[in-house]
C-alpha cells in the first residue's frame, strides 16, 4: 500500500453510486428501528456484552491477534486464562476497555471531537500496558521511519497531516454530527478509517486505532451501542476483500470501492441486529405470555404450578426437544426433575400441552408461538383454552 497524503491530497477522492447511497438510507432506516424498539435490559447487556467481545476479538484477529469470544466472554467475566496467554488478553481486552470507555462517555452526553487529540487518546487506550508487543509508544505520534510492506509519510509530517485531515473533515462532513445525517457520518468514519492508515500517525496499532475511530465516529452520530461490532466484525470476516479494498484504494486514490464495500457489510450487519433484536423481544412477549396463561389456572398445589410454570419459561421460543432433551434443557432443570420421576416430567409436559402452550408429544415438544405470531398474516391463531 503506497500513499503519502500532502495537504494538496486534502480533496475528495470518492464517489458515491446510486445503489450506495440507497443502502446508505437503508443504514439509516435500521438503526432508527433499532434505537427505538424497546429492549429488555438483560438483552441489552446480552447484546452489548456480544458486541464487545466480538469487535475486540475481529480487530485483534485482522492483526493476528490469537483469543476467541469464548476466551474474551471469560475475561470479560472476571475469569483468568492461562499465564501463558496473558499478553494477549491484556491486548484484547484493551480494546474492550477502549470501547467501553468511548461508549460510556456518549452515553453520560459527552460527545469528544474527532481531533488529533482523540486519535492520540485512543491510541494511548489500546496500547496500555502492552510492552515491547506494541512497537510504539502509546498516546505519541511516531518519530521513526515507518518500517514494513507499507510506504508513508515522514514522522515530523504525520502532526501536521493529522491535523490537516481531520479539519478538512469537518468541513467535508458539517452534519455528520449528533444531529445530523447518519450517512454523512457513515462516509465519514469511512473516509477517516483509510486516511489514517495511510498516514500512519503510529509505529504500531494503526488498524486498531483506524478501527476503533471509526466505530466512535458512528457512535456519536447515534449507531445503537450494540451494533459498535459490526463493520470491524464484517472486515474480519471478510479479511481478503478488506485488504485488497485498501489496497486498491491506495493504488486508485480513489476509496470509492472501499465505501461501497464497507456500505454493504454495515447495512448486512444492521438487517441481522435488528432481526435479533425482534426475535429477543418476541421472546419476552412470549414468556409474558405464558406465565400470565398459567397464573390464570387453578391448580391446587401451587407448587406443582410453579415447577411446571419454571419449564415452561426454559423451553427454547424456537425449535423442539425431546424428553431426553428437556430433562437437561439447563442446569436449573436438570437439577428440578433430577429427584423427580421421568413419569412426573412426562406428566408435566402433558399439562403443558394440555394448556395450549407446548405442541407435539415425546418425540418433539416445541413452544406453540402460533398463538402470538400467526403463521399467515391475518390468520388469528387458535386458542385451545
Amino acid at each position: 500500500m503506497e500513499s503519502q497524503p500532502t495537504r494538496q491530497q486534502y480533496r475528495r477522492h470518492w464517489g458515491i453510486s446510486p445503489r450506495t447511497r440507497f443502502q446508505l438510507g437503508q443504514c439509516d432506516a435500521l438503526v432508527s428501528a433499532i434505537r427505538t424498539t424497546p429492549v429488555h435490559p438483560d438483552d441489552h447487556r446480552r447484546f452489548l456484552d456480544a458486541a464487545l467481545a466480538k469487535a475486540a476479538v475481529a480487530t485483534t484477529a485482522i492483526e493476528g491477534g490469537p483469543l476467541d469470544e469464548t476466551e474474551v466472554g471469560a475475561l470479560m467475566a472476571g475469569r483468568r486464562l492461562p499465564p501463558s496467554r496473558d499478553p494477549q488478553a491484556t491486548e484484547v481486552m484493551n480494546v474492550v476497555a477502549a470501547t467501553r470507555t468511548l461508549l460510556n462517555e456518549l452515553a453520560a452526553g459527552t460527545t469528544t471531537p474527532v481531533t488529533p487529540d482523540l486519535l492520540l487518546h485512543i491510541h494511548g487506550l489500546i496500547g496500555a500496558d502492552l510492552g515491547d508487543r506494541l512497537d510504539a509508544e502509546p498516546g505519541h505520534f511516531r518519530t521513526g521511519a515507518q518500517t514494513g510492506r507499507y510506504t508513508a509519510p515522514r514522522a515530523d509530517d504525520v502532526p501536521e497531516l493529522i491535523g490537516g485531515v481531520f479539519e478538512w473533515f469537518d468541513r467535508e462532513f458539517p452534519r455528520s454530527g449528533p444531529d445530523g445525517e447518519l450517512g454523512q457520518a457513515v462516509v465519514r468514519a469511512l473516509v477517516t478509517h483509510v486516511y489514517v492508515l495511510w498516514i500512519r500517525p503510529f509505529g504500531d496499532g494503526n488498524g486498531r486505532t483506524a478501527r476503533l475511530l471509526e466505530g466512535y465516529i458512528l457512535a456519536a452520530a447515534g449507531t445503537p451501542a450494540i451494533a459498535s461490532h459490526l463493520l470491524t466484525d464484517f472486515y474480519n470476516e471478510t479479511r481478503r476483500e478488506y485488504f485488497r479494498h485498501l489496497e486498491q484504494s491506495s493504488r486508485d486514490r480513489s476509496l470509492t470501492s472501499f465505501i461501497a464495500y464497507a456500505v454493504e457489510g454495515l447495512r448486512d450487519g444492521l438487517e441481522r441486529l435488528h432481526g435479533a433484536v425482534g426475535e429477543a423481544n418476541f421472546a419476552v412477549a412470549w414468556r409474558n405470555f405464558a406465565r400470565a396463561r398459567l397464573a390464570d389456572l387453578d391448580l391446587r398445589k401451587r407448587s406443582v404450578l410453579e415447577r411446571r410454570t419454571e419449564l415452561m419459561l426454559a423451553m427454547p421460543v424456537e425449535g423442539s426437544l425431546d424428553i431426553d432433551e428437556v430433562a437437561l434443557l439447563d442446569a436449573e432443570t436438570a437439577q428440578r426433575y433430577g429427584g423427580l420421576s421421568r413419569r412426573t416430567l412426562r406428566r408435566d409436559l402433558r399439562f403443558l400441552v394440555g394448556t395450549g402452550l407446548l405442541t407435539g408429544s415425546e418425540e418433539a415438544f416445541s413452544a406453540n408461538v402460533g398463538l402470538l405470531r400467526p403463521v399467515c398474516a391475518g390468520t388469528a391463531p387458535t386458542d385451545t383454552i
